[in-house]
């Protein structure tokens, strides 16, 4: 009985853990034994019973394990399906995340490009533009080591404007051979910096350039160092607007131009001067410094005018306003008063540094020929000079002064210089 007993155990066991074929052997097994034990004879009621219970039990506590399991299985394959479900709405979760920061860089590139351009369109002037390139292009493109090329007019060299050491000047030979490329170029590009520049400092690794191309063509390049390489598209946005900003500046240079030069000589107009010499007055007034006014007249022009034409006449008059640009100071001013008279401001001038150098004006258009078409023809000045604040103390008063004085001079026979003091005395 015992042998049954502990069959019987196993069988239950089996129907906890193990598969039905096991439980089966088993529960046949067991009963085996304990009919084996019970003798053959026929069953009792309770011994009926037992049996039964020996053969049922194993049997549905093996189907109440599967039961059991097949529940699981569901909770586990709902619990799947459901982490499936999560896992998908974290990817798309994160993938809105990529798609926000996305846009969010855009939207704060696209305002940064928005500033530069905002404030590259206040600028007139090209020093202007080039403050306004340095304060907001370079935290656009990561980098401080930004040079603005600008290509120089007929005749004049290209100036590069180099942001990083706030200076400018002629172009490097690397620097050229890189804008060389850039104007070459349809759009923005890299390069090795030692490949064009073999002098580079170890620290930088490209040179990347972008062309500022306009309908008239390519007007200059921006050279960056070091630019990141998710950067060069956004250098090429940059150069375009440059471009632009770069042309209505010129376009406002030669407006401005027109609007306070001399169309035949290249010298400021009346009106520019005069506002520029009474604010000269005002300063040299408030500083006690001296100036003078020269008032400059082309001796005999009329005759020139009747001998040899206009044509050769105004090659007089421009050769003559050259000279008197070329042989002042930079600090200085000259324009044209009207018809062949020209008009002159020395700052910081005193009375006999003033007749000294009305004095060489007067040499160096004497001893100068002019070359008019087929003529070779020397002109000779007649000067007056009047000086601040011994002479006058308003523009007006000197102006009308130093005129006397030319006259004066002109009376006493032409190619002199003459002092209203002097004239006066």
């Amino acid at each position: 009985m015992s042998w049954a007993l502990g069959c019987w155990t196993l069988a239950m066991v089996a129907g906890a853990c193990w598969s039905r074929a096991v439980v089966g052997v088993l529960t046949a097994a067991s009963l085996a034994l304990w009919l084996g034990a019970a003798g053959r004879g026929a069953l009792s009621p309770t011994g009926g019973l037992e049996a039964l219970m020996l053969g049922l039990g194993p049997w549905l506590l093996a189907a109440q394990r599967q039961r059991h399991e097949r529940r699981v299985q569901r909770l586990q394959a709902k619990e799947a399906s459901r982490m499936g479900r999560l896992q998908q709405r974290s990817r798309a979760l994160r993938e809105l995340e990529q798609a926000a920061q996305h846009t969010e860089a855009e939207i704060a590139q696209i305002t940064e490009l928005y500033h530069v351009t905002k404030e590259a369109g206040r600028a007139l002037r090209i020093e202007e533009l080039v403050a306004a390139v340095g304060e907001c292009v370079p935290p656009l493109l990561q980098t401080r080591r930004l040079r603005l090329v600008v290509q120089g007019r007929a005749g004049e060299p290209a100036i590069a404007w180099r942001v990083a050491d706030d200076s400018h000047g002629e172009l490097l030979p690397w620097e050229q051979a890189v804008v060389e490329r850039a104007a070459q170029a349809p759009t923005a590009g890299r390069v090795a910096l030692r490949e064009v520049n073999p002098a580079a400092p170890a620290g930088t690794e490209t040179i990347a350039w972008a062309p500022l191309r306009t309908e008239q063509g390519v007007i200059g390049a921006v050279l960056v160092e070091d630019l990141p390489a998710d950067r060069v598209e956004t250098l090429a946005i940059v150069a375009d607007q440059l471009a632009l900003q770069l042309a209505r500046v010129r376009f406002y240079q030669v407006v401005e131009a027109m609007a306070v030069t001399d169309s035949l000589t290249g010298l400021f107009v009346r009106r520019y001067f005069n506002e520029f010499a009474a604010e000269e007055l005002r300063r040299s007034h408030h500083h006690r410094l001296p100036c003078a006014i020269l008032m400059v007249d082309l001796d005999q022009f009329k005759a020139k005018n009747d001998a040899y034409g206009h044509l050769v006449g105004d090659v007089v008059l421009r050769e003559t306003a050259q000279l008197l640009r070329q042989n002042i100071r930079g600090m200085d001013l000259v324009a044209r008063y009207g018809g062949e008279e020209f008009i002159c401001l020395l700052v910081e001038t005193d009375p006999q540094r003033a007749m000294g150098a009305a004095d060489r004006l007067r040499e160096v258009v004497e001893m100068h020929p002019i070359r008019a078409y087929d003529e070779v023809l020397r002109q000779t000045i007649s000067l007056g000079v009047s000086c601040f604040p011994d002479d006058g103390t308003t523009l007006q008063d000197l102006i009308a002064r130093a005129d006397a004085a030319l006259y004066a001079a002109k009376r006493a026979g032409r190619n002199r210089v003459m002092r209203w003091a002097e004239h006066r005395g």
